[in-house]
């Protein structure tokens, strides 16, 4: 078995002049803004914190923390293991908060090697891989023990699949079964099994109405292009599949991949209360065009309202280039995106400055707040956190931890924090980072627990970091160093335990 170490939580983040100089800057220079970005009249905004970490202030978020009643996150009616936790895209998970550092309650290496993200349903971890001579296809293991109670070998033995990986994803069905969407490697159809897991077998496979790149985000839907018709579809499906709900071909097709702003069509959408929210090139736009982010009705495929007060980021060459309103997330009951260049555009070719986050209505799309940006800092990556997005924010070659209030835009507290520092997921309004370290293997994980409301560090251990793909797939940005592994290496089940996947097996951690 592999060792997993802890330590007990100490003052991992220095403070310095560097620090306080910063606190001061940032103290004029956060609070709401109205529509448009402009400012809204607002009281003046006390200056953000800097956690201290001291057992005392740990012991009272600690006590703070478990003494809260559960809350939804998310209005997902999901009842097994989204991707990102919920169908919001905010990363929390429907689960206690995590508060003191996680120990191995188990490990297991049946022989797999390179294995699927796994998905939780029920007392079951499903993941496997046809990757091995033995122990071969979907297999699901007992989340009290790890034992396997079942596996479907069969699955390897067609399309070409045996010796390989393959990309897998799987969603939940209404009637409580599962979907596993598998690739055959010979270039065949994709096969849409449906399996019982409580049985353990295949009861039926599916044949989608629509040659879509399938999506589930409290209803099917799917993306494509039609070069005939010049434009690009987000289409609904029925839950079986077998009929076309309805169309939507409002976006422009894909940009030509040697473009040097390349970006895919949609973005990795969000959903909440019926609602799609996709962020993508409206057909409409005049050139160049932006994705800017589109509210859709789940049941009819309407677009209700459109987002286009994006900022100019950056101009030349006779053009000017909006920012990109990248992946949208649900938290705090508002849609949230990125802003880039609000400090004025940066020149043909160079980075824009003025980074912020923008608050949208769900309902109208009307701008709620915009956090003003602080020059010279970019946001790299955020997560929900209760009432707060942890984000990640790098300004002079440094990294650092900003809270910002869902409420209104404002900054909280803030932290610095080790350049490899990345924000992974949260539950029960705590935020899990962690940090590549050197280890026996090349790298370790640092992991820690982080009080979303006030910033104070919880906890810290460490993970081995040899077959152990424990960061990868989890930021706002699509990562390019997951390889073969779809989504994320771990979810965090209704117990508040972590189950993960290694390259050769699967663990938890409680």
């Amino acid at each position: 078995m592999q060792q997993w170490s802890s330590m007990a939580p100490k003052r991992r983040f220095a403070r310095n002049a560097a620090a306080a100089a910063l606190s001061l800057a940032l103290a004029g220079a956060v609070g709401v803004q109205g529509p448009g970005g402009r400012a809204a009249a607002a009281p003046s905004p006390a200056a953000p914190t800097v956690p201290d970490d001291s057992p005392a202030a740990r012991d009272a978020a600690i006590a703070r923390l478990r003494a809260a009643p559960a809350r939804p996150v998310c209005a997902d009616p999901s009842a097994m293991s989204r991707v990102y936790g919920t169908s919001c895209n905010s990363r929390e998970f429907p689960a206690p908060p995590i508060l003191a550092a996680p120990r191995v309650a188990w490990e297991a290496k049946p022989g797999w090697w390179s294995v699927w993200s796994p998905f939780l349903v029920g007392r079951l971890v499903l993941t496997g891989s046809c990757n091995n001579d033995t122990n071969a296809g979907l297999s699901a293991l007992d989340m009290a023990t790890g034992k396997i109670v079942w596996r479907i070998a069969s699955i390897c033995d067609v399309g070409g699949r045996r010796g390989s990986m393959g990309s897998v994803a799987f969603h939940e069905l209404p009637s409580g079964e599962v979907l596993m969407i598998y690739p055959r490697q010979s270039g065949q159809p994709t096969d849409f099994y449906v399996i019982d897991p409580k049985a353990g077998r295949i009861v039926r496979s599916l044949t989608p109405a629509a040659n879509v790149a399938l999506r589930s985000q409290g209803a099917f839907t799917g993306v494509s292009q039609s070069n005939r018709d010049g434009v690009s579809y987000i289409t609904g499906l029925s839950p079986a599949l077998d009929k076309v709900l309805w169309r939507n071909g409002g976006f422009r097709l894909a940009m030509a991949k040697d473009d040097p702003r390349y970006l895919p069509t949609f973005s990795p959408p969000a959903a909440d209360g019926g609602v799609l929210f996709q962020t993508a090139r409206s057909k409409d736009q005049a050139d160049p065009p932006t994705r800017q982010l589109h509210a859709i009705d789940l049941h009819t495929g309407q677009t209700l309202w459109r987002h286009t007060d994006q900022p100019v980021a950056e101009r030349g060459n006779g053009s000017a280039w909006r920012s990109d309103d990248g992946t949208p997330m649900v938290a705090g009951g508002k849609v949230i995106v990125p802003v880039q260049g609000l400090l004025g555009p940066a020149a043909y070719g160079r980075k824009p400055d003025g980074d912020a986050l923008r608050a949208l209505d769900p309902r109208s799309g009307a701008v709620l707040w915009t956090s003003r940006p602080v020059a010279g800092a970019t946001i790299a990556d955020y997560v929900a956190a209760g009432d707060v997005l942890v984000a990640e924010v790098d300004r002079g070659g440094m990294r650092e931890l900003w809270g910002f209030r869902l409420a209104d835009g404002g900054l909280a507290w803030r932290r610095p924090a080790g350049k490899e520092v990345r924000v992974l997921a949260s539950s029960g309004g705590v935020a899990y980072l962690s940090e590549r370290v050197p280890g026996a293997g090349g790298y370790d994980f640092r992991v820690q627990g982080l009080d979303g409301q006030t910033g104070v560090l919880l906890w810290t251990t460490v993970l081995p970091g040899h077959d152990n793909p424990f960061d990868s797939q989890w930021g706002v940005v699509p990562d390019l160093r997951a390889g073969g592994v779809q989504g994320p290496a771990w979810r965090i089940g209704r117990d508040g335990a972590i189950y993960g996947i290694l390259l050769n097996g699967a663990y938890k951690l409680q």
